[in-house]
């Protein structure tokens, strides 16, 4: 009887240890595109720089196999891959990378890394309009790659994790068919607007305490000449936007060689320790359930050997994993250095308007904040006609 017991718990738990990643559901490029060409306007996108994931107790580091340089570096390169993504939909108008949520935008976006590993990559994915309507809120986006796209060569240079970043886009694009967005475009401007001249706009906006989003109140005309020059350091934001992005994609390329062999080395490693700690806990439970039916039976059952075997087999199939392992530790100095540069002095910018000249300088999130401090000044010295401005 309990030998009969045995195979219906055996099939159970054999297909657990099996399981994989909840496929998710991804659209080309080409159908994306489709998708949003009915858009009645194209949206501005602030992709925020992910949050990294990481504990707040710095000894559960390595306990949890976590490599913190190596988590924030990827919490700006996973937030670059995903608005390379989003402009490859040819979806939207402007993306940018930023280092804060709260600089306006049409869309803002935001990203918690969960899992990072090679094999799979978790995150959590949240997306607000410039209302303050969550679009999406804290969802899960999972995907798991496999040795077949590594050993593909027509895949050099690619990201495994882009079917994660369609599906994020693809979401994005089939919430935004529902919305209005000459309204999401005429909010921005006028809390942008508000941001630079609370008393002259504080009646273009009401916050709903209920919903905690923004309705339109009053609507100046749109040759109001203070919209109009609101209008005017808008541009000139967004060409500061899109000179931080240059850091950005330099930042990205440097790391490209040492990250991608660290990932593929990380894949492997990931899976093998997975396959064996699949492995060893089967046999374990074929052990003892062995050993159950022969008690049942009358046989003769010898246990230890079958634990040094599961043992044998866990540490043969670590073993390759770690050869490869040793090879990406090789590139950590190289991904340490190009994370820690990037956190602290970046070129400094010079912006000029008309003769005068101000200099940004330190890291990114600095020139960030300097920049939006700067923006009070350029709207109170903007005449209705724009300035001449540059960035050098």
């Amino acid at each position: 009887m309990l030998k009969k017991s045995i195979y219906p718990i055996l099939f159970i738990f054999l297909s657990f240890g099996c399981a994989t990643t909840t496929p998710i559901t991804s659209f080309s490029y080409e159908e994306l595109e489709m998708q949003s060409q009915f858009f009645s306007t194209k949206l501005d996108v602030n992709v925020v720089e992910f949050n990294p994931g990481l504990p707040a107790d710095e000894s559960k580091f390595q306990d949890n196999g976590l490599w913190p340089e190596l988590r924030r570096a990827e919490s700006r390169r996973f937030a670059v891959n995903l608005a390379n993504t989003l402009n490859k939909t040819q979806a939207f108008s402007n993306v940018s990378i930023t280092t804060d949520s709260n600089y306006i935008s049409d869309l803002v976006v935001t990203g918690k890394i969960d899992k990072s590993n090679g094999e799979d990559l978790h995150l959590t994915i949240s997306v607000k309009n410039s209302a303050n309507k969550y679009l999406i809120k804290n969802k899960s986006y999972k995907h798991r790659t496999n040795q077949y796209f590594y050993d593909n060569i027509r895949n050099k240079g690619k990201d495994p994790f882009e079917t994660l970043h369609r599906a994020i886009a693809g979401d994005i694009i089939a919430l935004l068919k529902k919305e209005d967005l000459n309204n999401t475009k005429l909010v921005t401007e006028l809390r942008f607007a508000n941001k630079l001249n609370p008393l002259g706009f504080s009646d273009a906006l009401e916050l709903n305490t209920r919903t905690n989003t923004y309705e339109l109140g009053f609507i100046p005309a749109e040759d109001n000449p203070q919209l109009v020059r609101s209008q005017n350091v808008r541009i000139k934001d967004q060409i500061f936007k899109n000179e931080m992005q240059k850091h950005y994609i330099e930042f990205t390329n440097n790391m490209n060689e040492s990250y991608r062999v660290w990932q593929e080395a990380s894949y492997d490693a990931s899976k093998k320790k997975r396959e064996a700690e699949a492995a060893a806990a089967a046999s374990a439970i074929i052990g003892v359930l062995a050993i159950a039916a022969a008690a049942s039976s009358g046989d003769s059952y010898d246990y230890s050997t079958s634990a040094y075997v599961t043992a044998a087999v866990g540490a043969g199939l670590l073993a390759n994993a770690g050869i490869k392992a040793s090879e990406a530790k090789v590139h950590e100095s190289t991904i340490n250095e190009v994370s820690k540069s990037f956190d602290t002095q970046i070129a400094p910018k010079v912006v000029e308007m008309e003769g005068v000249e101000v200099k940004l300088e330190g890291s990114i999130k600095e020139q960030y904040s300097q920049w939006q401090n700067l923006l009070y000044t350029i709207y109170e010295s903007e005449s209705v006609q724009s300035k001449d401005f540059n960035i050098l």
